[in-house]
Order: structure tokens, then sequence, then C-alpha cells
């Protein structure tokens, strides 16, 4: 008991004291900790807010570890492992890994491509149809399949028309500028630099609207016990989203660091990108079937009908509405 108590306590009083403190102690010390939240990211601008968040020191020490990754691919082998908890993918890249036996949730959209995936070629090309016989670079991802079977559908082109050329999508700007490819399915930053010494851009997600849509997924065994630490990222995600309202040019400062790009102007990057904050992203959970999931169903079946998902899949199980709550 604290030195100051009182002696007209009597012993049976301070004895119940004692044992109720120790009796607190005890079940305090009982509470694991949360484990570490692993969450995967390839470095694309619209998984950055996350990184920044973690980079600003929003998030508690040994509760949240932003992993980068050179790659989708990787990442998505980080999250079928259990190396990672949670990954920043595609709709798309859920749906294809669900297809393989990982059971993965969705927790939040984190930002809608409209515009930024695009299709780059070089200047001796200047119409879809002229893909034809060309050698086309995309990462062997679910949202490169996607665009690439969508350019090849707009250009009226079978996929035996091309020769695809697999690249992961570090090595996608050294390939385009060595010739190695005559057009390439990419993101940014990669874009951005590209189309500044010469790349033609010919197509853009801007002609699949909602297609393709960036969201924090989660394997579904440690969605529970991570819950708190998936409240505290989103938070921190939101946090800076509105700071990019507020502060825009210090939080560009710090985007573009992350970027590699320090010092520069960075705010193109994310053009193309729509970045839906906590509220917007409760509209995407909401309805009778919700929006999201509708959106994941439809995505499905192009997904079934460019090969990329041989049955349908059951999506009842998808979202992870509660990480949305504010709290943590």
């Amino acid at each position: 008991m604290p030195p100051h108590t009182s002696y007209r306590y009597a012993r049976r009083d301070c004895l119940r004291a004692a044992v109720a403190t120790l009796l607190a102690a005890g079940l305090a010390g009982c509470r694991l900790p949360t484990p570490l939240l692993r969450v995967g990211s390839n470095g694309w601008p619209g998984y950055l807010m996350l990184e920044l968040a973690a980079q600003s020191g929003l998030y508690p020490a040994g509760q949240i570890r932003m992993v980068r990754f050179p790659s989708a691919t990787l990442v998505m082998q980080g999250l079928a492992s259990g190396v990672l908890e949670a990954a920043c993918l595609t709709l798309d890249e859920v749906i294809a890994m669900r297809a393989e036996g990982v059971s993965l949730q969705v927790a939040a959209v984190l930002d809608i491509s409209a515009g930024a995936d695009v299709l780059l070629v070089q200047d001796t090309i200047s119409e879809l149809s002229q893909l034809a016989g060309k050698r086309i670079g995309v990462e062997q991802s679910a949202v490169g399949a996607v665009m690439l079977a969508a350019v090849l559908g707009k250009a009226q082109l079978l996929p035996s028309d091309v020769t695809v050329v697999p690249l992961l999508l570090d090595q996608h700007e050294k390939a385009f500028l060595a010739g190695k490819v005559d057009a390439i399915v990419t993101m940014e930053p990669f874009a951005h630099r590209l189309m500044a010494v010469g790349a033609r851009l010919l197509f853009s997600s801007v002609a699949i609207p909602g297609r393709i849509l960036d969201v924090l997924a989660v394997r579904s065994e440690v969605a529970a016990v991570q819950l708190d630490n998936l409240r505290r990222l989103l938070a921190g995600h939101f946090r800076v989203l509105a700071a990019f309202d507020q502060q825009e040019r210090q939080t560009l400062a710090g985007l573009a660091a992350l970027l590699g790009e320090q010092g520069k102007d960075v705010k193109s990057y994310f053009w193309g990108v729509d970045f839906p904050d906590r509220q917007a992203n409760l509209g995407w959970f909401d309805g009778k079937p919700p929006r999201l999931q509708q959106a994941a169903r439809e995505l499905m079946t192009v997904m079934q009908g460019a090969g990329l998902v041989r049955a349908e899949l059951a999506l009842d199980d998808l979202l992870l509405p509660d990480a949305l709550r504010e709290g943590g």
C-alpha cells in the first residue's frame, strides 16, 4: 500500500487491498502484447501514405513495420509465405491469391487508379494496332495481366499476336530505355520518368474505371489479433491524406524522399490516383451487397474471361470492415 495510507485501516482491509493489487498486477502481466504487424508494399505512390505515416512516427514502436519490396510479385510471395501479415495489393491480386488458397480479407481501399496505370510505347509506335508482332514488357501479376488484356482487347489483338516479356517492376525503366521492349505496362514513378524522356502514352486505366483498386489485404488467420494494429495503421494513412490537403508542400517533400526524388516536385506522380478518405471507404463497405464486394465479383468475372481465375470463388468473407472503425 502507498506510504500515506491511513493507519485507521483494519488489518483485514489492508489484506484485501494487497490481494486486489497483486491480482490486478498479475492479470496485467498475463496480457500478451499485440504481435508485430508487418505490412508489405512495392513502392507504388498510392501506398506511400502508409510509409510516410510510419516514417513520421505515427505508429507505436514495435507494433507496425512497413516493408518495401521491389515488385508486387515479391510482396505477394511474402504474404503467401507468412513473412507478412498484411500488404498493399490491387483487388485483383487479392482475388488471384484467394484462388491459390491464400485466405485474405480486405480492410480498406487505399486508392483507385484513374489513369495511373499505363501502357507506354517507343516513339516508333503511334497506334495500338501497331503492337502486333511487338514485345510488350509486363509484370507477371494480376494487375499487369488485367491491363494487358484490356490493351489487347482495345487493339483487337490476341495474346498470340504479341510477345510478352515478363519483367519485375524495378526492371521496367531499364528495359524500356535499353530497347529490350517495344511497349511496357507500367505505373508511377516509372511512367513519369519514361514519359519525360520520350515514351508515348497509348492506354491507361482511365479506359477501365473502377477495375484497378489498391487495397489493404490481411491474412485472415491474423485479422482478429491484429485488429488494433490495423486500426492504427489506417488512422495513420488517413492522417497523412488529411495533411496532403492541409499541408501539401510539407507532405509532398516527405513523399518525394520516399520516391527517391528528394527536393523535386512529385505532385504529378499522384496524377490519376484517387484516395478515398475514411468516410468514402465506409461507402465501399456499405450496401447489400457491399459496393466493394460487388466490384470484386465483377472483377472476378473479367479475370475468368482472361483466364486469370479458373473457377468462381466465394467472396462472402472478403471484407473486414471492423478495421475502419476509429480506435487504437
